[in-house]
């Protein structure tokens, strides 16, 4: 992540709006740089249980701008999405609010990140919004990373789907991906295979990992 995509947020120790009135439960506001894994791991350990997002995160936007010629569109949405990503891994509530691009997938890709404030542009509205809240749970899409394999399970559609890469050159694609990437610095056939599978979002000129990593197994009659 660099200076021109750091992703800046509002930070409390918890997510009730009640208590985050209570003089020390607000931490300030931050400017997260550098890798953003390794950042909101840092806001997890310190604890924070609540972060807004400054800005919209707008798909509609880094849609138009990847016509530009300049490569650039998505960046910053995708570095957005990847903290939005990261916090909900990490079990933080998260204030955000997305644009979508006219003649997209829609939110259900999404669908596995912390519900939004609100949801706009093109298929958004307040029913597309009280959607995404009412079908969100914990580890909606996560996945694992064992030796040898990567698996993934996935309850953002109406079928629950497992997928299992045992493919040692793709573990290592996986890694930068979990950052984004220019959609130019994946191999055409690997990033059809991912998007048609799920597991990557294209915002613009730039790709991202979408699932985030499930820290604890659930035990719910949620997850399969």
């Amino acid at each position: 992540m660099t200076a021109d995509t750091s992703v800046r947020l509002a930070l409390w120790r918890d997510r009730d709006p009640a208590a985050r009135r209570i003089p020390g439960m607000y931490l300030g506001e931050t400017d997260l740089l550098g890798d953003p894994l390794d950042a909101v791991e840092r806001l997890a350990a310190s604890g924070v249980r609540f972060a807004r997002l400054r800005g919209t995160v707008d798909l509609a936007q880094a849609e138009a701008g990847s016509g530009s010629g300049s490569g650039s569109g998505g960046a910053a949405a995708v570095a957005a999405l990847v903290v939005v990503r990261e916090l909900t891994g990490h079990g933080i509530a998260v204030d955000w609010t997305v644009r979508l691009p006219a003649g997209g997938p829609g939110w259900r890709p999404l669908g596995h990140l912390h519900p939004p404030a609100d949801v706009l542009g093109a298929g958004g509205g307040g029913d597309v919004t009280a959607a995404w809240r009412d079908t969100f749970h914990a580890a909606k899409c996560g996945y694992r990373h064992g030796p040898g394999f990567i698996e993934v399970r996935d309850h953002r559609m109406d079928t629950f789907r497992r997928l299992v890469i045992r493919n040692p050159q793709h573990e290592q694609i996986v890694e930068p991906l979990l950052r984004g990437v220019p959609a130019t610095d994946l191999a055409e056939a690997v990033s059809t295979r991912y998007q048609r599978a799920g597991l990557l979002h294209r915002a613009g000129g730039h790709l991202w990992w979408a699932p985030y990593r499930l820290r604890r197994w659930p035990l719910s009659t949620t997850v399969s």
